[in-house]
């Protein structure tokens, strides 16, 4: 009977230890398709190999809903993007009204990476970086 118990935790402790966790997984895009990034998570682009990444978002100012703001705020978020050994770091925002140094959109190894979404929307309560999600656009 101990053998069985033993050999049902060590069953399950390895299937624990090889679980991937979804944040750092890598995932493959292609060109002109919106898809979603967690922080840490990286995707490549299909076509190329370029891989983009979603390091964090170092500011969430945005009005949370049921609250009237004199400022709509923003969300900025940083991103490491590669491509033959070669790291920029870029930064987008979903309002680049009071900031010319920001904006929507920025290119990169010849192509346009756009910020389509930030969720999720404040309400009020602090929201973890690992909560994040992204919508981006490679063209």
């Amino acid at each position: 009977m101990k053998k069985i118990f033993f050999s049902i935790f060590v069953l399950a402790a390895f299937l624990f230890a090889c679980k991937k966790d979804n944040n750092d997984s890598r995932k493959s895009v292609k060109l002109n398709e919106v898809f979603s990034l967690k922080v840490n998570q990286t995707a490549e682009l299909e076509s190329d190999g370029m891989r983009i990444t979603l390091l964090e978002i170092t500011e969430d100012s945005r009005c949370p809903t049921n609250t009237n703001c004199f400022w709509q705020g923003r969300v900025i978020a940083e991103f490491k993007v590669e491509k033959s050994g070669e790291t920029l770091i870029k930064i987008l925002t979903d309002n680049p009204e009071n900031d010319p140094m920001l904006s929507t959109s920025f290119t990169a190894f010849g192509h346009l990476v756009k910020l389509e979404e930030v969720t999720p929307y404040p309400d009020g309560n602090p929201i973890a970086q690992k909560d994040y999600v992204v919508k981006i656009e490679i063209e």
